[in-house]
């Protein structure tokens, strides 16, 4: 994670905090095949519905200059929308960075973890 920090921020110096926060557990939640809504996200990082609100927004293209946030529809329930990375807007380098960071910290049990799921 802190390697996709120091990435996220080569990106995008001028991000604050809780956009860090909300952008990495929001990867964090699609990568385990769970996305967060709005509502989970909140109930995850114990925010306030409003800010997390606000900060998502600002995350999105049309709430600003980030884009590296955006709304997908949830596949059964119309009123309802999941939080996804919008990888037309993430540079290669983090998840690149967090791969590398994973197999130089944990080495050898990533490539087996890699290989019983390959």
């Amino acid at each position: 994670m802190l390697a996709a920090l120091e990435c996220v921020y080569e990106c995008f110096p001028h991000i604050t905090l809780p956009q860090y926060l909300i952008a990495l557990e929001v990867r964090k939640a699609e990568n385990e095949g769970n996305p967060h809504t709005l509502a989970s996200l909140v109930k995850k990082l114990k925010m306030p519905f409003s800010t997390a609100s606000r900060v998502v927004w600002s995350l999105t293209e049309e709430g600003g200059e980030i884009g590296v946030i955006k709304y997908q529809s949830h596949p059964t329930d119309r009123r309802k929308k999941h939080l996804v990375v919008n990888t037309r807007n993430v540079p290669n380098a983090i998840p690149e960075a967090m791969n590398r960071a994973m197999l130089e910290y944990y080495g050898d049990s990533v490539k087996q973890l890699r290989r019983a799921a390959g």
